[in-house]
């Protein structure tokens, strides 16, 4: 098996690597610090799962997830993360990822995190799945309705350009880099952007905007 390992710390890319080697009897690692780096080295050959850092040059939030799997679709991935909460749990799913693992897991746990995304499952931080759980049963008691009552939202110009930088799982650091403007217009934005589609929180603004996605492509 052949795993790639891409985030911009050394230090956590080398505390991982042991706990890699361990998941079976052949098992070759290579690492990248870049998602620039991790494309040319999957340009040389096959890596059955990939390990991308979330914050990493290149990535974008979990759109490097998107790029790296369009590429590259026989590659198992799993986002790397040292925020995962909920938003991004769901971004990083819907942008195609197989798995999303927190830099707080213990190398133990990261080892069988990553045996399960090997075996064909979907690892979720159980933290998140909570939260989402939670967040959701009313939201998917009330999926059509909602979906329906989100084509007649008007969004504001500097509202559709920060929805898809959230969809994409960018934190508000990022957004703010990215438009060229502050966190707390940033804020402002996602604010009146959570009143519009019924949200309460980051996460159920990601769900309801994913929803009325899915409702307008069927």
């Amino acid at each position: 098996m052949r795993v790639l390992i891409a985030d911009e710390q050394r230090l956590l890319r080398d505390g991982i690597r042991p706990f890699l080697g361990k998941m079976g009897a052949k098992v070759e690692v290579i690492d990248a610090d870049s998602l620039a780096t991790a494309h040319l080295v999957a340009d040389q050959q096959i890596f059955d799962l990939a390990v991308l850092g979330h914050t990493m040059p290149g990535m974008d939030g979990v759109g490097g997830i998107r790029t790296f799997g369009a590429k590259y679709p026989s590659t198992k991935m799993v986002l790397l993360t040292a925020t995962a909460d909920s938003a991004t749990v769901l971004a990083a799913v819907d942008a195609g990822a197989h798995g999303v693992i927190s830099k707080e897991m213990s190398g133990c746990g990261v080892k069988h995190a990553l045996h399960l995304v090997m075996s064909g499952e979907c690892y979720l931080p159980a933290s998140a799945i909570v939260a989402l759980a939670s967040s959701n049963s009313r939201l998917q008691s009330e999926s059509f309705s909602s979906a329906c009552a989100l084509r007649n939202v008007h969004f504001s110009p500097a509202e559709t350009e920060v929805i898809p930088l959230l969809l994409d799982g960018l934190p508000n650091k990022l957004i703010a880099q990215r438009l060229d403007i502050d966190e707390a217009a940033v804020k402002a934005r996602l604010r009146s952007t959570y009143k519009k589609v019924g949200a309460t929180n980051r996460a159920q603004a990601v769900w309801s905007l994913l929803s009325v996605g899915k409702a307008r492509s069927d």
